[in-house]
Parts: structure tokens; C-alpha cells; sequence
């Protein structure tokens, strides 16, 4: 009858179609899209309320008919550099406003199946100081006509969601403090769970994906025990799990922060005194992300230990993972070529010292080894760092008690062949927005498009299939286990293709911890 029932809203929102407005009845009350070709959009749907660095106070209805028919505001930040490009070339994003925990749904405009649609949940990265679920970049229509519900969401960033301070620690009821970013992830988990059958999804079949620092959030959330059972299998694309900070660290973070707006450690008042411009101005604009002050932290709470040894240890949630990532992930770093300390060796080899400490030596015969140009080893190392090898070591660690697909992806653009595959260069292909600003660029003709197109229907088969229980494919090909020699590649062709990163993260753990190695 439920089915039934839903099926009826579904079908007389189509009805409405014409007029642009349908209307879906959720367990928390009735809310209003709209119909655009066969998708239900909604949109800026409140999933819990922020206050300043608490936890998230859950949202379970509404009294009338929510608007959903436009973003929600996106929560305050410096903004990612689509973000902070978008604002000058005119409408982009919402403004940003502190209580701005709110969610988007894209469903398809059908009866769904016995149970509901697979529900995916996407996770957006911006080092955790940037970011919304509502980039356009993230619109899921073209995904949801695949046959899965998919919802994109926002969570707190930079100081506001990951400030850590030994008094909010005090005031809080678990001790957490420096976790309201994950705490909020938490939160829309939940909120999709209780009330997502509602657009059609299925509340027992939800996929976690997550991009960058949005795939290292993930990584954390199978460590966290209030997270346990958030979703069913999860995405990562990009990110690992070892960027958390021990509370010493933290709050030595703070400490430097304080300094900059003027609140002791132990006034939890004049810090909430504060107003959002000034916090984000003074904000540390860091470009290097292993330096980027604000991270989810050891509070004993959200995380009671590193994600990473949570996950070898067999703590961790043990659900199937479908990890990669990009063939060039730092040559996003586009000042890089002209810049002799990334450069040349003697600047490479600088910054590996910096890094690296007493085994900088062995880390510089290992790229001296295998790369001629010291900018391809500059962009191999830092990439592989930060970004490739953790999530190989996240992925080989969650094999050993769940299934765990991996794939790497290699297309580049014709346009721009100097960035290569680079860091996000999957999301464009996942979502199908190789025309929407910024990734237009790299698709500027219809022979690119074109060239393309395959590509997209088989990575959103590989994410899709996955999300309905399967093992990602990619038409004939099916992802291989990870660890097996093998890993699924995407580029103009795609296949199986040899699986090197083994060889390639050896120096940084292929399979253990690097925090007990």
C-alpha cells in the first residue's frame, strides 16, 4: 500500500510537470520541487540545524509545505577556487549562512522498484575548509536517470567544523570537540535513512561516495562509532584515511588561530562572539593541504583512533569499497611548471627533505629512479602522497574483511593535455556535467564530447551497478578485487588494466598503517 501510495504522489507530480512544481509526502512533512524532463529535483531541504561549534540538532518535519525548489545556503567559507571563480563570473552558489545544514535530492520520475531506488549519497571535498552540495558541478539529475535517488548535502567547514578547543570539549556532553563537520555528515546519513523512502529510495540500500576530502571524510566515518551504519559500501574517490589530527595537534592549531582573533582557548563565549565575516577573514589561507589547520581530530568520540589502524585492526565498518584514483592527481597544481622549486631538482628535492625527514634520502633515489624531469617527479610524489597511496592503503586494508573493488582513471582532455588526468577529473564523467562551468573548459568542442560520451555511460554503469549491489562494471569489464594485480581503468578505452600502484606505494605502506609501519 505504501508503494502504491507513492507511486500515485509520483505520478501526479508528473501531472504538474507543466506548471514546474511537484509535491512528495515525507514522514517529517510535505515538501515542494520540481519536475525537470523525468527527474524530481529538490532542493535546500533542512537536515539538521547548526549552531555554532555543538552538534547538529536533528530536523524531523515542518509545519506546511517546504520550498524546495531552490538551494539552501551554503555553509561559510573562503571558498574552493570553482567557488570563489564562480562568484565573479556571476551566479553560482547560494550565499552562505551559518545554519546551512541543509540537503538536494534527485529522483527518478517513476514508479520505483519493490523496496525503493538505490539511494547515493555524495560527499564533496574542498580540503574541509571548501565546498557545497550544491555545485553545480554535483547536480545529479543525469545520474538519478540511471535509476538510483542521489542526494548531495553540506557540512561545516574550516573552523566552524573542525576548530578543535579543550572548552567546547568541557561543555560538551561526550567530550567531542573538532568534529562538527563529521558530526553534520553524520546527521544527513541519518536524516536519508529516516527519510528518503519518501522520494522513492530505499532506506536499506544507501551508497556513500565521496570525492577528495570528501572520500577521507568517508574513510573516517568507517571508523567512527556513531557512525556505525550510516550507509551500506561507500566510493572513494581520491582520499584516504590517515589526514585526522591527534588532539595535541589540534589544539596547537588553535593556539596559532587565537593568536589571529583575539579569544583565550578557555572562552568559549567570546570565540562564539565572533562574527562569521571576521573568522573567515582571518581564517589561514593555506594552499599546501597537509598544512591546512582544520581536520577532523582524535576526540575519543567521533574517532576514538586513527581511522587507518581502525581499519587493519578490524574495528572499522566493514563494508564494501570501490577506491581509486587519478592517473595525475597534482597536476592540478597549475603554477607548478614555472616554479623552480617544483620544478627543477634541487627545489624537489627541498621540499622532500621538508617532508620527509630521515628517510628523505630513499624518497629522493625513489623518484630519482623513475623520472627524468623533476616536475614529473614533483607531481608524482606529492600526488602519490597525499592522494593515490592512501587510498591504495585504505582500500588494501578494508580487503582483508569486506570486498574492495579498485580502478584507476586516466582520460585527459584534448584541451588542456598539460593537466593530464588530474585531480577530480572523474567527477565530471560521474555526474555528467562536462558542460557546466568549470569543467566546460576541458570539453569545449563537440568532437570532445563526443570522444567522450562512452566514457561517461561506462563510469556511471561502474557507480551505478555498484550502488544496486553488484560489482562495479564497466560495460563487459567488471572492477577486480583489489590486491588481485589488477584494477579497472577508465580513459577513451577502458578495461583491466596492470595494477603498479603496488610497486609504486611501496615507500608509503601499500597495505599497513603508516602510523605503525
Amino acid at each position: 500500500m505504501r508503494r502504491l501510495l507513492l507511486a500515485l504522489v509520483l505520478l501526479a507530480g508528473l501531472a504538474q510537470a507543466g506548471t514546474g512544481t511537484v509535491r512528495v509526502r515525507l514522514p517529517g512533512g510535505w515538501v515542494q520541487g520540481y519536475a525537470e524532463a523525468d527527474v524530481l529535483v529538490f532542493k535546500g531541504v533542512p537536515y539538521a540545524h547548526a549552531e555554532r561549534w555543538r552538534a547538529p540538532r536533528r530536523v524531523d518535519g515542518w509545519n506546511g509545505v517546504f520550498d524546495a525548489r531552490a538551494y539552501g545556503p551554503i555553509c561559510p567559507q573562503r571558498g574552493s577556487i570553482t567557488l570563489r571563480l564562480g562568484r565573479w563570473l556571476g551566479p553560482y552558489v547560494p550565499p552562505a549562512d551559518e545554519d546551512c545544514l541543509n540537503l538536494n535530492v534527485w529522483a527518478p520520475a517513476e514508479d520505483p522498484p519493490a523496496g525503493g531506488w538505490p539511494v547515493m549519497v555524495f560527499v564533496h571535498g574542498g580540503s574541509f575548509t571548501g565546498g557545497s552540495g550544491s555545485e553545480p558541478i554535483y547536480d545529479g539529475a543525469r545520474l538519478a536517470r540511471r535509476g538510483v535517488v542521489v542526494v548531495t548535502f553540506n557540512y561545516r567547514l574550516g573552523p566552524f567544523g573542525f576548530l578543535a578547543l579543550p572548552s567546547l570539549a568541557a561543555e560538551d556532553p561526550h567530550g567531542s570537540t573538532g568534529n562538527y563537520g563529521l558530526l553534520d555528515q553524520i546527521a544527513a546519513f541519518e536524516w536519508v535513512r529516516r527519510q528518503i523512502a519518501g522520494f522513492g529510495g530505499d532506506p536499506g540500500n544507501v551508497t556513500a561516495f565521496g570525492e577528495s576530502a570528501g572520500a577521507m571524510a568517508l574513510c573516517a566515518l568507517l571508523a567512527s562509532p556513531p557512525a556505525r551504519g550510516a550507509f551500506d559500501r561507500a566510493v572513494l574517490e581520491s582520499g584516504g584515511c590517515n589526514f585526522v589530527y591527534a588532539p595535541e595537534e589540534a589544539y596547537a592549531h588553535a593556539r596559532a588561530f587565537a593568536e589571529q582573533v583575539g579569544c583565550a582557548l578557555d572562552d568559549p563565549s567570546c570565540w562564539r562572539g565572533l562574527a562569521v565575516d571576521e573568522l573567515i577573514a582571518l581564517e589561514p589561507s593555506e594552499t599546501d593541504f597537509e598544512k591546512v589547520p582544520f581536520k577532523p581530530v582524535l576526540d575519543g568520540y567521533v574517532l576514538a583512533e586513527p581511522p587507518e589502524r581502525a581499519l587493519a585492526a578490524g574495528r572499522a565498518a566493514a563494508v564494501p569499497l570501490f577506491v581509486g584514483a587519478t592517473e595525475d592527481e597534482y597536476r592540478l597544481d597549475v603554477t607548478a611548471p614555472g616554479d623552480p622549486a617544483k620544478s627543477t631538482w634541487a627545489g624537489v628535492e627541498a621540499i622532500i627533505r621538508e617532508k620527509e625527514g630521515a628517510r628523505a634520502d630513499a624518497v629522493i633515489r625513489h623518484y630519482r629512479a623513475r623520472f627524468g624531469r623533476a616536475l614529473d617527479a614533483y607531481y608524482a610524489y606529492m600526488g602519490e602522497r597525499i592522494l593515490v597511496c592512501p587510498s591504495y592503503r585504505a582500500g588494501r586494508l578494508a580487503a582483508r574483511r569486506a570486498p574492495v573493488y579498485g580502478y584507476r582513471f586516466a582520460y585527459a582532455s584534448s584541451y588542456w593535455s598539460r593537466l593530464g588526468s588530474m585531480h577530480g577529473m572523474e567527477l565530471p564523467f560521474v555526474f555528467d556535467t562536462r558542460a557546466v562551468w568549470p569543467f566546460w573548459g576541458l570539453f569545449l568542442s563537440d568532437a570532445e564530447l563526443e570522444r567522450s560520451d562512452p566514457l561517461v555511460r561506462a563510469v556511471q554503469s561502474a557507480w551505478v551497478r555498484f550502488a544496486y549491489g553488484e560489482v562495479p562494471r564497466a560495460g563487459w569489464a567488471p572492477a577486480p578485487r583489489l590486491g588481485s594485480g589488477w584494477l579497472l581503468g577508465f580513459d577513451v578505452r577502458w578495461g583491466w588494466r596492470a595494477d603498479d600502484w603496488a610497486a609504486r606505494c611501496a615507500l608509503w605502506g601499500a597495505g599497513e598503517p603508516m602510523a605503525d609501519r
